[in-house]
């Protein structure tokens, strides 16, 4: 996964923004026969990847 983060600083303010998971990548079916989860083959072992896609964020920092 690729995350970036950019701030911009003022004397008492910060201002950021950012994004995780930049290029969007998931993993497709993480857990196999997940309908049955008694059945012989639901296996949670197999999720190796992030299962999320991008997310945007913005935020505001105050120092008093």
């Amino acid at each position: 996964m690729t995350n970036v983060q950019f701030t911009k600083v003022w004397k008492k303010l910060d201002l950021y923004g950012g994004c995780e998971n930049l290029f969007d990548f998931r993993q497709i079916r993480p857990i196999i026969n997940w309908q049955n989860p008694f059945g012989d083959y639901f296996d949670t072992a197999f999720a190796w990847g992030p299962t999320r896609g991008r997310e945007l964020y913005v935020g505001v920092r105050m120092r008093l």
